[in-house]
This record gives C-alpha cells, structure tokens and sequence, in this order.
C-alpha cells in the first residue's frame, strides 16, 4: 500500500521522441495519465510531470500543444513543467528535469515506453519502507514481427514472459525507475562519453553505499528497435560501451580490455543462441523462423564484438556517442 503522505514526481525525456511516431509517443503518455489518475484515486497528492527536452525553451510552447493534441488527459491530472537542456543527451535531459521536480520521490521515464496497468503503483509502493532508496521496474520489448522478436529475444531487456531467471537480473532501467529524491539529487546519472553507460555507473555507485536495487513488477514496454540502420549502429556503440564500461569498473589495462573483448563475444554468442532457442516460443516465432533469428542475432554481437574491439585496441577514438541522423525508430 502507498502511504498517504508519499509526494512524487515524474521525469519524462524526450530525447527518444525524436526517432518514433507521435501516436505512439501519445499511447505512451495516455498510459502515465491513466497511472497517474489510478493512484490520486487513492488518495496521493497532484504531482508534477516535468517534460524534459534537448530544444531550446522556445521550443516548449509546440512541445506542449503536441501533447495536449495527443494525451489531453494527462494535463488533466498532473501539473506539466517544460525544460530545456540545448543539446542534450538522454542522461542530461534526466538530470535536467529532476531539478524542477518536487516531492520525496522521483520517477524517470520515458517517450517511447508504454505503462502496463498498476505500473506507477507498483513502483511507490516500496518506499513505504524508510530504507528503500531505489526501486526499479520490469521493461521489455513489444515485437510484432520476425525483426522486432528477434531483438525481443537478444536485448538486454528480459522477455515479457516466462523469462525469471534473466529478469531477476536485471540492472536499473533509467526508463523505469524510482528513487529518494534526496539520494538521486546527491548522486545525478555521471555525465559520461558513453551512450548507455551512465545508469551502470549509478547502479554502481548505489551498491557501493551498501544501499540495494528493490527490484519489482512494474511493468512498461518499450517499442522495438527497427531497421538495419538501427541494428548496425546499435550493436558498434553497445560494444563501445561494454569496454567503456569495463575500463571504468575493472582495469584501463588495453591488453586486459582486449582480452575481455573476446571473451564477452563468446559469452554474448552463447547466450544468444541460449535464449533464442529457449525463448522463441514465448515470442511467438515460428520454429522455422528460428535459424533465421540465429543467424540474426550472431551477426549483431559480431558487430557488438567490433565495436568494442576497437576501442579497446584504439582503432577508434573514445567519442561523445550521439545518436545518427541515418537512425531511424530507436
């Protein structure tokens, strides 16, 4: 049960909004309306949905009037508050729009990610507990076709169903996630070269307090990555960002990042293959499809493999990762 005098407010970035579609941006924001109204119904207070985007200022106005088209009703049940950060990536945006927040508790999400019913509940819930300073939901892919179930099936997202031991996991989902607003003003996502590297960081650092991630069901799907574009960038800047990653929490050592290069490879193909057969038919993939979806799925983490490969061996410089004009649904 959500207790009575627990404030909150909700984090929405908009840098994903950028590469998917205005009615789905607009299910989305209906979903965190419907959330939203569930648990004033209960008796929480009207909280603040701040918009948080790379545009300037000026830019708020259309930004308001898209969502007024799209979701009226979430103006309806929250106070919305509109910020700009020029330029910025998704981790600022976040940092960004947690500074005008209000309220014990902060809750960041999304654009392109959907709310399943009892979501926002789910997620308040545990911080009638004093000691919980994180609480992380469950996100996964949607997929409706062979393409979209093939990276439901290798992201590093669990699957909607049957997938428990993958979920149990799970690593903070800055698309689904709550934390103390104290705590999280204290510790911002670390600015870093990375594309998603930032949430591992805080994860990190979060443990390293001794504080624990209070994993729980609350549960959104995200949409699912299209287009070979995508695919191909996705899987460079996902390697890139496993060595950057290892460098910052393991060894800076170039031979010792090379080595583990090879070694996530094989991990990465096993896996793979591990979860594509074990998984296909919670997908709803045909078994013929199955080859298919391997074949797929080992040509994308021999990309992953490159991508983190070279920078490990300084082939490629370590670059601020944007996303690309050429990438289209992200």
């Amino acid at each position: 049960m959500i207790e009575p005098d627990t404030t909150y407010s909700i984090v929405v970035e908009m840098e994903n909004a950028k590469s998917i579609d205005w009615d789905e941006i607009g299910v989305g924001l209906k979903a965190l309306a419907r959330e939203i109204a569930a648990v004033s119904a209960n008796g929480l207070g009207w909280p603040t949905v701040v918009i948080s985007h790379s545009g300037a200022m000026s830019d708020s106005n259309a930004l308001r009037h898209e969502i007024a088209a799209e979701a009226p009703e979430l103006g309806q049940v929250a106070d919305l508050v509109f910020t700009a950060f020029p330029g910025g990536r998704y981790y600022d945006l976040k940092n960004n729009g947690m500074l005008a927040t209000h309220g014990n508790v902060v809750i960041f999400t999304d654009s392109d990610v959907v709310a399943e019913s009892g979501w926002l509940s789910g997620l308040l819930e545990p911080f009638a507990d004093p000691e919980i300073i994180c609480v992380n939901g469950y996100t996964y892919l949607s997929h409706d076709d062979f393409f979209s179930r093939t990276f439901a099936l290798i992201w590093f997202f669990p699957m909607a169903r049957g997938d428990k031991r993958f979920a149990s996991k799970r690593a903070i989902n800055a698309n689904n996630v709550g934390f103390r607003r104290e705590w999280i003003f204290d510790h911002p996502f670390p600015r870093h070269n990375g594309f998603k590297v930032s949430c591992t960081l805080l994860m990190h650092k979060l443990l390293r307090e001794g504080h624990k991630i209070h994993n729980v069901n609350a549960r959104v799907y995200h949409y699912s990555p299209r287009g070979w574009r995508f695919f191909y960038w996705r899987a460079l800047v996902t390697g890139r960002d496993a060595d950057r990653k290892f460098t910052e929490l393991k060894s800076p050592s170039r031979t010792q990042r090379v080595v583990k290069s090879f070694s996530r490879w094989a991990t990465m193909s096993w896996r793979t293959t591990r979860r594509i057969i074990g998984h296909a038919r919670e997908a709803g993939m045909p078994l013929w499809q199955i080859p298919f979806s391997l074949i797929v799925g080992q040509a994308f983490y021999v990309l992953v493999f490159w991508g983190q490969f070279s920078l490990a061996t300084g082939l490629v410089s370590d670059d601020i990762e944007v996303v690309p004009d050429y990438v289209g649904h992200s």
